[in-house]
């Protein structure tokens, strides 16, 4: 599942167009700060992942200048967790992985899309040791029963997701992570 989720066009097109949907959303509200009109900031991003994974997607960011206050607006994303290099999947997916993180499984990931056994290992640290003490995840927890299994993160939460195939659950998993794709995204008085 992982290899055919990685090299899959539509996955990344349906992510965009999420994007997209987000994007237009944010833009009729105006700017939070001051009702202003948004006008188009969109920013380049150079994501890493191999030529296969994303040849031909668009790395464009999402994001807007308000007219009257000058600032900027950019708006929850499915493709992108905040400032990682690597798009939001490919994160989760490697993350994900239970057989460990062995020589050979290291090698041809670095040669498939360019990830290293410390990137895989710094990953695995925020799933369990970063990400439980998000906004977030403290205000979504209990919603989960049985509780999610930490230690098995995010493979656990991935499991959650039961609609659909794989391809499925990853957008719901990723659409679930929107709202820490942004800095102050995620506010506990406002829920999401």
């Amino acid at each position: 599942m992982t290899d055919d989720a990685l090299q899959h066009p539509k996955l990344f097109h349906f992510l965009l167009s999420l994007d997209d949907d987000l994007a237009a959303r944010a833009r009729v509200k105006g700017c939070t700060f001051c009702g202003g009109v948004l006008h188009s900031a969109r920013y380049p991003r150079t994501p890493r992942g191999g030529p296969l994974a994303l040849e031909g997607t668009p790395t464009m960011r999402h994001s807007f200048c308000c007219e009257s206050c000058r600032r900027r607006t950019t708006p929850p994303s499915v493709r992108f967790l905040g400032r990682r290099v690597y798009p939001g999947f490919i994160m989760v997916l490697l993350s994900a992985m239970q057989s460990g993180v062995t020589d050979p499984l290291v090698a041809e990931l670095r040669a498939a899309i360019g990830v290293t056994r410390r990137t895989l290992q710094r990953w695995r640290h925020w799933w369990r040791e970063i990400f439980i003490h998000t906004a977030l995840w403290r205000y979504e927890q209990g919603n989960f029963m049985p509780t999610i299994d930490v230690a098995a993160l995010p493979l656990s939460l991935l499991e959650r997701f039961v609609s659909g195939d794989g391809r499925t659950r990853i957008v719901h998993l990723l659409r679930f992570l929107m709202p820490i794709s942004v800095p102050g995204g995620f506010n506990l008085h406002e829920g999401r």
